[in-house]
Formats: C-alpha cells, sequence, structure tokens
C-alpha cells in the first residue's frame, strides 16, 4: 500500500511528509519570488498571502518550479486546496470557512494532493531517464 493511503475506511489518510515539505518549500519561493507568479493561479484578492521575501539557489529555484508544475496538474479542487492551506494566512479553519468546506474535506484533499504530486514526480523523471537514454 502507498505511503499516504489508508488501510480501512474509518483512519485518516497521513500526509506524505517529503511532498508537504516540499509544498512549504514552495509557498515560500511563491510568495517571495521577486514577481514571479505562476499562470496557472487566480490570486484571490480577499486572500492575504503569507510569507515573506526569501533568497534561493538555483536548485530550490528549480525545484520550486517543478512543484509549481505539479501543483498546476492537479484537478481544479485539489490545486485551489494546496494553493489555500500553502499560501493563505489564517490556518485550516478560515482556509476551510473560504473554500466553504470542512477541515476533513481540506485534509483529504491535501492527501490526494500529495500522491498526485508524488505520482507526477515519479512520471517526470521516467520520461527524462527514457529521453537521457535515447540522446
Amino acid at each position: 500500500m502507498r505511503s499516504g493511503q489508508s488501510g480501512s475506511r474509518g483512519r485518516m489518510m497521513q500526509r506524505i511528509k517529503w511532498i508537504d515539505m516540499r509544498l512549504q518549500a514552495w509557498a515560500q519561493w511563491r510568495a517571495g519570488s521577486c514577481g514571479y507568479r505562476s499562470p496557472n493561479y487566480e490570486y484571490d484578492g480577499d486572500a492575504p498571502k503569507a510569507g515573506s521575501v526569501v533568497e534561493f539557489n538555483a536548485e530550490q529555484e528549480a525545484d520550486a518550479m517543478e512543484i509549481d508544475a505539479a501543483v498546476a496538474q492537479l484537478p481544479e479542487d485539489l490545486r485551489k486546496t494546496v494553493v489555500a492551506h500553502y499560501t493563505w494566512e489564517g490556518g485550516m479553519d478560515q482556509v476551510a470557512e473560504k473554500l466553504r468546506v470542512t477541515r476533513a474535506t481540506i485534509h483529504r484533499r491535501l492527501c490526494h494532493a500529495d500522491i498526485r504530486i508524488s505520482d507526477w514526480l515519479d512520471w517526470k523523471r521516467q520520461h527524462e531517464q527514457k529521453k537521457s537514454r535515447v540522446a
């Protein structure tokens, strides 16, 4: 069974820790990215942005851009939840209220987003390996 999936219906799904860490770094990068804003998101003017200006090295920039692309491919409900959770101030309760869903729904969506992002990153690495073998 994949990390992040529940073995029984009654148990809460677990987040994928390394994805959560990368999403946290992505949110910092997104908040302080010197004017870069991914075209894949619509900023909700009512929701304040979290974060402060942080400098990133080239590797951190590349990692953040990779996560940005992974988030962009998520279905709309998961993408909005990820953006809200990681970039809006106010915590889970305010995010749930703004998105008009329960805290449990936010958690479930984040778990599903973790799985999809992990799968997308795996696919991307496999695709890059195939390309490098052909070249």
